[in-house]
């Protein structure tokens, strides 16, 4: 510029000196003088005198008055004067352009030769390069606007008006000069999840664009336009996917400044008065979308609710008490000025397009407004506060002065009160209080601000806003049609009190997309209303109208509404999409001072210095994500052997990227099933859109590496679930899974567990050496003070390094500056908070030091929540050199980290057990397969003491005051998640279909009449039904029912899709899909539904949304009518829903080793089952996790919970049967319980909550064309329905409407219901009801059998008269426990090296034969499998066992051994090692229990105990009892549908075992005499069902006996007739049913501690204790695994960990060839007590002979904090392999 400035300078002295502004404009463009005299020139002069006579000759010719002829002179004059002076402004600014383009690129090319490559201007950048972007592509640019205003503005003006149908752009020229960005500015301290820009505009352009009308002989255009500006660019929001930016937003701050130069007749809009005039309209036009509130939003991704981004919610919200003023300059003066008056003062206040005008006052320099306004404020820095103030006058208001204030001060310093100087008048001051009230989105601070908003009195008629509202009007659906059947031009008006705003008007469409946001000031929440008013453009015709309570948004969290609303006074469906958000306005008192506010404004204007920093309000909200790489399985093999002829390995190795950080883990040699046990960690924010890829390779030497899989896992539901410990199926392969710990970690701003913290992470150990993060520390860096100078006397360029341990990071160098400012933010990972320190240094251009700073990170930990934020004076610096930084620590507290939990004031329960001195968090684990490598050890609290000593810093005293724990208090109650209980039930009914579209052909398609073989499949949500397939059927008969549970969200449908059974591929036979919403809002529809996207077809559906009721009230009608629906697919509707909340348990027992257990939960109704988390060792865990069941019977099912260690170890069990719950109020029941099977004073809290499923579906269903239900099986609806006869329907259509509309209605029915039901309650036998609607035959055969003589009746025996030996029978019980030395089988090269075998066992009982898994590899394998037989007494068969080494080929035999079955029975329980025959070695480990049934029920519960604490591999469970059934004989059975008396069969079930009788002759009273036989796992729970049926075709009755009935008859008997269901009246059957409860002796082994179970690798029993010395005396062995056939040579070796020096290792003598050695040898460590509690004990029993066998038999770690040491203490440890 100072070179283009020279230039000119240049030019304007070579050009002589006149005064007139174009002449010198002209003399700069450089035109050569005239030379001579032109004969033209003169002609055009004369004319031109000519000219400028002629209107005088005229005027004075007709008369005209001199006055007006003077008038147009000068309204001439001052166009023209006006015109010269812009052209010269144009042509200045065009050649100025051009020299300083020259200039700057001379000036630029010498400094790149003067200055270094790193020198840099980091507030406001210049982008040379987009410039020249720019201009390289505005040829294109003015093409392109070419093109759309020939082919697409003309043609659509031309359209709009007939007078405009000539008008032509004749020319559209952009010129050659481009638009420029002078210069950009990034904001770094904003919001981190957006980018920031700041582009300052520069447009003086050359543009010629001229239009024509050639009807009206009219030309007008534009030629040459400035446009200057500043444009804010926003990016945002940052996602991680292609293209990283969500969207783009542009506006103007401020309105930007525009200059046009118009042509032709437009040239009349450059008269004075009319130029200003047209320049405002148009940028009126450019504001309406460009310049704030407005903005440009540009969207790059599909699915971003672009409302919010067009109008985000505002960063606050601007107080503004416009108090007094002072002094102001007196305009009104009297007498021609003689007499000096005063003024009429009034104030206009302007920030952005909000303006304000306060009330003027009379005759005063000193008004006293006391007014009150309040403004949004959207983008700070940037907006500013324009105060303006006018004298009053009649004709044109006299200035008095302005201030503009930038509003980025205001909400620093929360509140400003302050007097402000008027500029550009002479004198006059005005007081102003401005308040930054920030947006709250919860309402715990609403009452306060009503209460002070009541206090405040304002000369303002509307009081202070509480609160601001923010609506986004999205879009609408099905709105009604206008009259006609025309579609509509919908807007909306939203009005909330006396403020209504209207958005923009849709045409033509019943579904408008608004996209519109309106802001709204609240005075009080609680008390207004939103109204919605949906209308046509006219204004006139409503479409539909909405009212939602402001009341509603303060019960929603985040204070938001975002859903769809049905519109009432419209159609059915018709609704609109709002998300409405309500913020509290809160001003930050505490913040305010006087002082405070005082150095705020001087800080404007004084430079002096903030007290605080002021970050973003993104500043510290990242998180770190923990990823651990476990293991890898079933990998996909890549490196094959012989040209892929033989299956190889690989060598896997994993990459992971997330938050553009990548992590590669190390390759693992050959190895399928690879252990990585890697850890990473990543500092990322909580965006949406972010994905964690993870991707597995095979490495290679040569080629490139070999894909293994992949897979994403979405960053919101890690952090969602904060820990997740899970294996995870590879993707885009065929097999392949990898294990991994993510945890997203929990911060925490206290330094209390500290200590703890650290403790846990020292433990982790990670083959990648990495260490855990233990705090986060964010640093803000705001600016400096103070700070010298350069030797040279210059002021420096001032950058910043920042550096934490290893890492560092440096801020921008600002320029020349002694003050410089950063507002840069910066994150550290921290090892350890207590030893870190951070260093700062200061320095001019990173060479020249200036000043330092050390701040010790322990310091932070005493401060309040971890922060510093202040100004640091700075180390070799000038005495006032300092730095203002605010310093944030978060310590990462590890979802496992047991870190002790803090007393809350809950109230403990009446009579709560004593509380444990050391509690444990419960961590959150949802791993869906048990992790192969265990990488977190358990964690051991330190008592205090030990602390103490350990540290040596506290006196004895303390000791022995921090010794004392106090007790916790327990929750009397739960406290589940608000969604607790929210799920509801979906039942569909799939009844048929009709006019199905033919897809199998004949003969090719050839022949018509082919048909389809339908099916269904039912989607919902992440749920599927398929149903049965019916064949060659276009009107398919289905009945069939499903359920699902949900919770209702929108967006949620219910799609059915019918195809096609073919061979190859299924054809389409048509879907539907219908709302859930509409399902809710309907509660039970039974409709035909068209199918889409096929030519014909529909289905009948019956869907229902079950209402839940809170009473048992409704139960008995629900059982009733439960039991009249029979569906095809033999679905059961569900009767309640149970609700479980699991919160925590108390004081749970210690595990046999002593140990604490790692408590997990099983529930378990019927046949549903839940597991939890599996806690860390703790006594008193935590889980709080939710579940539900479906019940079909409340009154006879039970809930079981078992509390086990890890699904290892029975801890105890609770049962609680529903029927409890049934006499609770509400059915709920929430309190502590008592275990069974554990001390008294182990407890758990569980909230339980019934919820019976009222169902309106109370008729059958019934398809259109089936019969009617026969007369026995409608027996129990009918009693209570008074007969009428029903015609048949006349035509098909009436036919149709009552298959579509159904029966009665629900609440008709129930009336019904209870009018008919007392009386017949009071008979003693249901008399049998003929159906009216039968007729024909039917009613002849009927009246015929009722008008024949009564014969004697038949004398039917009163109980069965079974066998002697009926209910003799016992159960066998076999426990295949474990092997050893078995024979090796599997040889290797030929019989010279010995191998190994693969064994499994046949065990055969008479006709029974079971077959244990096989164990790979292994000669002394462990199965634990349980195997049951029900016997008679007397049988005298042999219990055959038989090994076999599984091969490929033919097994090999290991040995076989028998059991006489009688001896089992003699002796009832044999726990014993059996020998195999006839091989060289080999030895099997049985159980076998001959069980004793008894009629005593008193045991059943500890048997249902036992149930759960035995786990079997092959997950077989326990019998309870078994059940014997005579089945002797049935009594007056239906006749078949023929007339023929049936063949009749029985069959009867229990749960999944069946049997069948014989088939017996034609007869209504067939007699089978037969009996049967059920183990019973649950008697509570399992039911006997017989079903009859002719010759298992027709069924003729059935009856259900409930097991637990038979529990409380004598002697567990029911010997009786029973009447059948759904057979005739006097059908019944006699059968005699006896329940025997099997008296095990593993009930008195698990009341006395000593289950049977593997005993692996072997024990050892150690003794340990301290007295002075740490001595640990090693016992003996037992039963070790052998390792050859003469035993092993053995000794114990012992080692104190993690020390391995020769102090700590100690080992016993050997003891030869014995499996159970006996060696009673002692050992002594020097070792404090403090220092051995700090020791693992680690002995190893070895074999002595590793030539012969492994070096290490077995092996158990001890961790010596857990033992009392000072007592001592003797027992047997479990030996297990050396890697565990």
């Amino acid at each position: 510029m100072e070179n283009a400035e020279k230039q000119d300078d240049k030019a304007v002295q070579e050009c002589p000196k006149v005064d007139d502004t174009s002449e010198r404009a002209v003399c700069v463009e450089g035109a050569p003088a005239a030379q001579g005299i032109s004969a033209v020139a003169v002609l055009w002069t004369f004319g031109k005198c000519l000219g400028a006579l002629l209107p005088v000759y005229l005027a004075g010719y007709y008369r005209v008055s001199t006055g007006l002829l003077v008038c147009g002179m000068m309204v001439y004059t001052g166009w023209k004067h006006a015109r010269e002076a812009k052209e010269a402004r144009l042509r200045s600014a065009i050649m100025l352009l051009d020299d300083d383009e020259d200039g700057v690129e001379a000036k630029v090319s010498r400094l790149k030769r003067e200055l270094p490559a790193w020198v840099n201007f980091p507030d406001v950048e210049k982008v040379e390069w987009l410039n020249k972007v720019l201009q390289q592509v505005w040829p294109f640019v003015g093409q392109y606007l070419e093109k759309l205003l020939v082919e697409t503005i003309a043609p659509s003006i031309r359209a709009s008006s007939a007078h405009l149908q000539t008008l032509t752009f004749t020319k559209v020229d952009m010129g050659n000069k481009a638009m420029k960005v002078v210069g950009i500015k990034a904001h770094t301290e904003n919001d981190k999840r957006q980018v920031l820009l700041d582009l300052y505009i520069s447009f003086v352009g050359n543009v010629e664009i001229n239009v024509e009308v050639k009807r009206y002989f009219c030309k007008a255009g534009v030629k040459g336009m400035q446009l200057n500006g500043m444009m804010r660019v926003i990016l945002e929001p940052l996602i991680g996917d292609v293209p990283i930016v969500g969207a783009v937003t542009m506006f103007f701050i401020q309105r930007p400044k525009l200059d046009i130069n118009w042509t032709g007749l437009t040239n009349l809009l450059d008269i004075p008065g009319l130029n200003v005039m047209s320049d405002s309209m148009i940028m009126d036009a450019i504001a309406s979308f460009l310049v704030l509130p407005n903005r440009l939003v540009v969207p790059l991704v599909p699915g971003l609710h672009v409302a919010q981004l067009r109008s985000p919610l505002p960063r606050g919200v601007v107080r503004i008490h416009l108090i007094e003023a002072q002094n102001l300059a007196a305009k009104d003066n009297y007498v021609k000025g003689v007499m000096a008056g005063l003024s009429d003062p009034y104030a206009i206040l302007r920030v952005g397009p909000q303006t304000f005008t306060s009330k003027h006052y009379d005759n005063t320099d000193a008004p006293k407004w006391g007014e009150i306004y309040e403004v949004i404020v959207h983008e700070v820095p940037g907006q500013e506060l324009e105060v303006e103030v006018y004298d009053k006058d009649t004709d044109q208001d006299d200035f008095l002065g302005r201030v503009k204030l930038d509003l980025g001060i205001v909400k620093k310093s929360i509140a400003v009160d302050d007097w402000f100087t008027l500029k550009d008048t002479p004198s006059g001051k005005i007081h102003f209080r401005l308040e930054w009230l920030k947006l709250l989105p919860n309402t715990d601070q609403l009452e306060q601000v009503l209460s002070k908003n009541s206090s405040v009195t304002s000369k303002t008629a509307d009081p202070p806003s509480s609160a601001i509202l923010v609506l986004y009007l999205d879009k609408a659906e099905a709105l009604p049609m206008k009259k006609g059947s025309k579609e509509p031009n919908p807007m909306v008006q939203l009005s909330v009190q006396d403020v209504t705003r209207e958005s923009k008007t849709c045409y033509t469409t019943v579904n408008p997309e608004w996209e519109e946001a309106f802001t709204f000031f609240i005075q009080d929440p609680r008390n207004q209303d939103i109204d919605i008013q949906v209308k046509d453009a006219d204004r006139v015709q409503s479409l539909g109208s909405l009212s939602i309570p402001l009341s509603r948004l303060l019960s929603n969290s985040g204070l938001s509404l975002d859903q769809w609303f049905q519109l009432e006074k419209a159609g059915p469906a018709s609704r609109v999409y709002i998300h409405a958000v309500l913020r509290v306005l809160w001003l930050d008192e505490e913040r305010i001072s006087a002082a405070e506010a005082s150095s705020k404004l001087e800080e404007a204007a004084s430079k002096q210095l903030p007290l605080l920093t002021a970050p973003h309000s993104s500043f510290a909200s990242e998180g770190l994500l923990r990823i651990h790489l476990l293991a890898g399985q079933n990998l996909v093999p890549k490196d094959n052997l012989m040209g892929g002829m033989v299956k190889g390995k690989s060598d896997p190795y994993v990459n992971i990227n997330i938050g553009g950080e990548t992590f590669t883990s190390c390759v693992v040699k050959s190895n399928l099933n690879p252990s990585w046990n890697e850890m990473y960690e990543v500092v990322l924010s909580q965006l949406p859109g972010q994905e964690l890829h993870l991707e597995v390779f095979d490495k290679d030497m040569d080629v490139k590496d070999d894909f293994m899989g992949r897979l994403k896992i979405n960053l919101q539901d890690i952090i969602k679930s904060q820990y997740t410990d899970q294996w995870y199926t590879l993707s885009d392969v065929k097999s392949g899974r990898v294990h991994l710990v993510l945890e997203w970690l929990q911060t925490s701003s206290h330094s209390n567990h500290v200590d703890q913290v650290l403790d846990f992470l020292s433990r982790q150990s990670y083959q990648n050496k990495a260490i855990p993060t233990a705090a986060l520390l964010f640093l803000f860096i705001e600016q400096a003070d103070g700070l010298p100078v350069k030797k040279s006397g210059k002021d420096p360029k001032v950058g910043a390094e920042i550096r934490l341990d290893k890492q560092s990071r440096k801020t921008t160098v600002c320029d020349r500056t002694t003050s410089p400012k950063w507002n840069e933010a910066f994150c550290f990972l921290v090892r350890d908070p207590r030893e870190d320190i951070l260093v700062i240094k200061l320095s001019h251009t990173w060479t020249l030091p200036i000043g330092s700073l050390v701040i010790p990170l322990r310091e932070l930990l005493s401060e309040p929540e971890l922060v510093l934020d202040q100004w640091f004076h700075l180390d070799g610096g000038l005495p006032d050199s300092q730095v203002l930084l605010r310093a944030q620590l978060k310590m990462l507290v590890p979802a496992k980290c047991p870190v002790p939990k803090e007393a809350t004031a809950v109230k403990a329960p009446a009579d709560p057990p004593a509380a444990p001195k050391t509690l444990e968090t419960a961590v959150k684990s949802s791993s869906v397969d048990p992790p192969p490598v265990e990488t977190l050890l358990p964690s051991v609290l330190v008592t205090d003491e030990e602390e103490v000593k350990a540290t040596h810093v506290q006196t004895e005293e303390e000791e022995e005051e921090e010794e004392q724990v106090p007790v916790v208090p327990l929750p009397p109650h739960t406290s589940p998640d608000i969604s607790f209980a929210s799920e509801g039930m979906l039942r569909i009914v799939l009844l048929e279909a009709q006019s199905l579209v033919a897809k199998d052909k004949l003969m090719g398609g050839m022949m018509k009449g082919g048909k389809s073989d339908p099916y269904a499949k039912i989607t919902v949500g992440q749920t599927e039904f398929k149903s049965s397939v019916v064949k060659e059927n276009l009107s398919p008969v289905w009945n069939e029912m499903y359920e699902v549970v949900l919770r209702a969200q929108p967006g949620h449908e219910v799609q059915v899709e019918l195809f096609d059974k073919d061979m190859d591929s299924d054809d389409f036979l048509g879907r539907i899909t219908v709302s859930l919403a509409d399902i809710i809002s309907s509660q039970f529809s039974d409709q035909w539904y068209n199918l889409n996207e096929v030519k014909s077809g529909r289905v009948r559906l019956i869907l229902e949304w079950v209402p839940t009721v809170s009473h048992h009230a409704a139960l008995d009608r629900v059982l009733q009518l439960r039991s009249l629906h029979t569906f095809t697919n033999k679905a059961l509707p569900t009767a309640a829903l149970l609700y479980v909340y699991v919160e925590r348990a108390h004081s749970l027992p210690l595990k046999k080793s002593g140990k604490e257990p790692r408590p997990a939960v099983e529930l378990k109704l019927g046949k549903t089952s839940h597991k939890t988390k599996v806690c860390e060792r703790s006594r008193d865990p935590e889980w709080k996790e939710a579940v539900y069941f479906l019940v079909q019977n409340p009154t006879e099912e039970t809930l079981m919970l078992k509390v086990s260690s890890a699904w290892e170890q029975p801890l105890c069990s609770l049962l609680l049967p529903l029927e409890q719950l049934l006499s609770e109020p509400q059915l709920l029941l929430d309190k502590w319980m008592n275990l069974d099977g554990a001390p008294a004073e182990s407890q758990i809290l569980l909230r339980t909550e019934l919820k019976i499923l009222d169902s309106k579906l109370t008729d059958v269903p019934q398809p259109s064309g089936a019969e009617e239900p026969e007369p026995e099986f409608k027996a129990v609806m009918e009693d209570y329905k008074p007969p009428q006869p029903d015609p048949a329907p006349e035509t098909e259509a009436e036919e149709e409407a009552e298959v579509v509309h159904g029966s009665a209605p629900a609440a008709e029915l129930e009336e019904d219901f209870e009018q008919y039901s007392e009386p017949a309650a009071e008979e003693d036998h249901v008399k049998p009801v003929i159906d009216s609607k039968g007729g024909g035959l039917q009613d002849l055969v009927q009246a015929t059998v009722t008008s024949l003589p009564d014969e004697p009746a038949e004398v039917l025996p009163p109980n069965t008269t079974p066998q002697h030996d009926f209910a003799t029978e016992g159960l066998l019980r076999i426990l295949v426990l474990e092997a050893r030395s078995l024979v090796a089988k599997d040889n290797l090269m030929g019989g010279m090296v010995k191998g190994k075998s693969d064994p499994y066992l046949n065990v055969t009982v008479g006709k029974s034969t079971f077959k244990s898994h096989v164990i790979k590899e292994n000669l002394n394998p462990t199965w634990n499998e349980m195997y049951e037989v029900v016997l008679k007494a007397d049988s005298a068969d042999q219990i055959y066992v038989e090994g076999f080494d599984k091969d490929l080929d033919s097994d090999d035999f290991l040995g076989r051994f028998s059991v006489n079955l009688k001896d089992v029975i003699r002796s009832q329980y044999i726990d014993q090692w059996f020998a195999m025959n006839d091989v060289k070695s080999g030895r099997v480990h049985l159980i076998l229990e001959w069980v004793p049934a008894t009629s005593d029920p008193s045991r059943l519960p500890q048997i249902l105990q036992l149930q759960s604490l035995q786990k079997y591999q092959n997950n077989t469970v326990l019998s309870a009892a078994l059940l014997f059934v005579h089945l002797e004989r049935a009594h007056s059975l239906p006749l078949k549908k023929s007339g023929k008396e049936p063949k009749a069969g029985a069959e009867i079930a229990v749960g999944q075992t069946a049997f069948k009788t014989k088939v017996c002759e034609r007869t209504s009273s067939p007699e089978w005499n037969e009996s049967f036989c059920f183990s019973l796992k649950n008697p509570k729970d399992d039911m006997l069902i017989v079903k009859l049926s002719s010759g298992w075709e027709q069924p003729m009755g059935s009856v259900v006996v409930p097991v637990r009935s038979l529990v409380s008859e004598d002697g567990l008997v029911l010997d009786q007739w029973l009447p059948l269901d759904g057979a005739g009246p006097n059908s019944q059957i006699l059968l005699r049913a006896e329940l025997k409860v099997l008296d095990s002796k593993l009930v008195d082994l698990m009341q006395s501690g000593s289950l049977p179970s593997p005993s692996g690798n072997g024990q050892i029993r150690l003794s340990l204790r301290h007295h002075g010395k740490l001595s640990v005396t090693v016992h003996e062995c037992r039963e070790l695994l052998p390792q050859s056939k003469d035993g092993v040579d053995s000794y114990v070796s012992l080692m104190l960990l993690p020390d391995k020096s020769k102090s700590t290792k100690k080992k016993t003598g050997v003891k030869k060839k014995v499996l159970d050695p006996n060696f009673s040898e002692s050992f002594d460590f020097d070792l404090s007590l403090e220092e051995a509690r700090q020791r693992r004990l680690c002995a190893s029993v070895k074999n002595s002979s590793s030539f012969r066998g492994p070096d290490v038999i077995g092996q158990v770690q001890i961790n010596l904090a857990e033992v009392n040491l000072a007592s001592g203490v003797t027992q047997w440890f479990t030996l297990k392999d050396e890697a565990e």
